[in-house]
């Protein structure tokens, strides 16, 4: 039977996940609406509905907000467990047949990219000027060639056949390039491509490029004339 003092115990942890919760999601819909460098720790404070000490003890300063709220992004949630070792991607990559695990894996990218791709460019424009923001840009780009050479590995471990003439290092290179958030942003936050959409091109993308004897979709449906003909202006993050 639980005692009071351990349910007590338990209503503060409770209480200081909502709280740092709380102060990443503010820090992050600033930092989206308003830029990294022009946003302060009052107006983060504020938002979020607590002291400028609690935002500090919550979470901590600019630069470990920039990174938890990025790091959340990525995997949706603040659990201290990686993008491979989540369920989906876990699953993927038991997925035996190469096409199918690289169909599986541009799903994940595009969840990912909706969730990560406004702060990935706070991160990047932010990375010019700032030096914290430079090392968090720097580093998310080297993990994800890293992962790109996972990718690699797993298609040919699963009997995928890489292009003639393609290498494992150029084809992790070119995953690299398909894996970046900045790839969602411009199509589907600027050109306003669906979700869908931008999967499908994806996982035909993926697959053109990297597999010998690829069996692709037909080319992703395109769009409206209704949702072209007029583009909005590029909107931030």
């Amino acid at each position: 039977m639980a005692t009071k003092g351990s349910n007590h115990s338990a209503a503060r942890r409770s209480q200081a996940q909502t709280t740092r919760r709380s102060v990443i999601e503010a820090a992050g819909r600033l930092f989206v609406e308003r830029g990294y460098e022009p946003t302060s720790i009052d107006e983060i404070a504020e938002e979020a509905g607590v002291s400028r000490a609690t935002v500090f003890t919550a979470v901590g300063g600019k630069p470990v907000l920039l990174k938890t709220a990025f790091d959340v992004a990525v995997v949706g949630d603040d659990e201290p467990v990686s993008l491979p070792e989540r369920p989906k991607s876990r699953a993927a990559r038991q997925e035996p047949d190469a096409g199918r695990y690289l169909a599986l894996y541009a799903e994940i990218l595009t969840e990912v990219g909706g969730r990560v791709a406004s702060i990935h460019e706070v991160v990047r424009s932010a990375a010019s000027a700032d030096p914290d923001a430079r090392y968090l840009w720097e580093n998310h780009r080297a993990q994800r060639h890293l992962a790109a050479g996972g990718v690699v590995r797993d298609v040919r471990e699963k009997g995928g056949r890489l292009r003639e003439g393609l290498d494992a290092e150029a084809a992790a290179d070119i995953v690299w390039i398909l894996n970046d958030p900045g790839l969602y942003h411009q199509l589907v936050h600027e050109r306003e491509w669906k979700p869908e959409r931008f999967q499908a091109w994806l996982a035909d993308t993926l697959l053109r490029q990297l597999l010998r004897d690829a069996v692709t979709r037909p080319a992703a449906e395109e769009p409206a004339a209704a949702e072209t003909a007029t583009p909005r202006p590029s909107r931030r993050g």
